[in-house]
C-alpha cells in the first residue's frame, strides 16, 4: 500500500499512501478521515505530511 517516492535529497524517503489507507489509519481521528474522504482522490498518492496539510486547509478557521 506504500510506496517509497524519492525528495529532493537522494538519502531521504518519505512513504506515501493511498486515499484507503489514509482513512483507515488510527493516526488520524474519525472527523479527519471523514474530511479525507472528501479532500483527497482516489487514484492519487499522498504523504503524511500532505495530508494533515489537507485537513488543516479544510478545517480553516474551525
Amino acid at each position: 500500500m506504500t510506496t517509497p517516492r524519492k525528495t529532493a535529497t537522494a538519502t531521504t524517503t518519505k512513504q506515501i499512501f493511498t486515499k484507503s489507507a489514509l482513512t483507515k489509519s488510527a493516526g488520524f481521528s474519525i472527523i479527519e478521515r471523514d474530511i479525507l474522504m472528501t479532500v483527497l482522490k482516489d487514484e492519487q498518492h499522498y504523504t503524511l505530511d500532505e495530508a494533515k496539510s489537507l485537513i488543516k486547509k479544510f478545517k480553516g478557521g474551525i
